[in-house]
């Protein structure tokens, strides 16, 4: 194998294990596939996990947090409100929605870090080591492999929804941003899952006018 084509091994191998979990996932209907998969296929490849994300290191202080959510989460309520109360004229009463609390769980780990663990600390890494971070974003180095890890992120996404859950490629972009500014998986896994059920909290919270 030339120095050329062993320079793509990183992506080919990230898309081989990808056409082998999408399915998986699909057939038994668990998004956890995303994160036992890559994890079992790089203990067997003794990697350190480590470096995967699967560490705190990394992880911001409060002030990073609040700013995150005071800036990121605050508008997307306001704005959830005020489409839903000013232009579809419903009416809004916080609410939880019916098992809110095996909810939350579902979306933390079930979803949001296994999808994470897969698309951003396994993929978007792997992408990095074929194409290097080359832009600053937010103070934060990110590359090529930062859009094409959101993209199949948001394509896979077609197969449970339809070509609407395309949308997930908006908040994709800070997932895949917290990745690469943290370094742990934790950090986008969090708020992957929170962004979820934020979402679920708001529709429940909204009733026909």
């Amino acid at each position: 194998m030339t120095l050329a084509a062993r320079r793509w091994l990183p992506a080919i191998e990230a898309v081989g294990l990808l056409l082998i979990a999408l399915p998986t996932a699909l057939w038994l209907r668990t998004s956890a596939v995303w994160l036992l998969l890559p994890a079992a296929y790089l203990a067997l490849a003794k990697r350190d996990l480590e470096g995967y994300g699967l560490t705190l290191r990394g992880v911001p202080g409060w002030r990073f947090h609040a700013a995150l959510l005071a800036f990121v989460f605050g508008p997307y309520v306001a704005g959830h409100y005020l489409y839903g109360t000013w232009l579809l004229g419903m009416q809004f009463a916080w609410s939880l929605p019916e098992n809110f609390f095996a909810l939350a769980l579902d979306h933390l780990l079930g979803v949001g870090l296994a999808e994470e663990f897969f698309f951003r600390a396994y993929m978007q890494t792997q992408f990095d080591r074929v194409w290097a971070p080359r832009w600053s974003l937010l103070g934060t180095r990110v590359g090529p492999g930062f859009i094409l890890a959101n993209t199949l992120f948001a394509a896979c996404h077609v197969f449970h929804g339809g070509p609407v859950r395309l949308v997930v490629f908006l908040p994709g972009l800070l997932y895949g941003w917290l990745w690469a500014r943290t370094g742990s998986v934790f950090v986008p896994a969090f708020y992957h899952g929170f962004s979820n059920i934020l979402m679920a909290v708001m529709l429940a919270s909204l009733s026909g006018p």
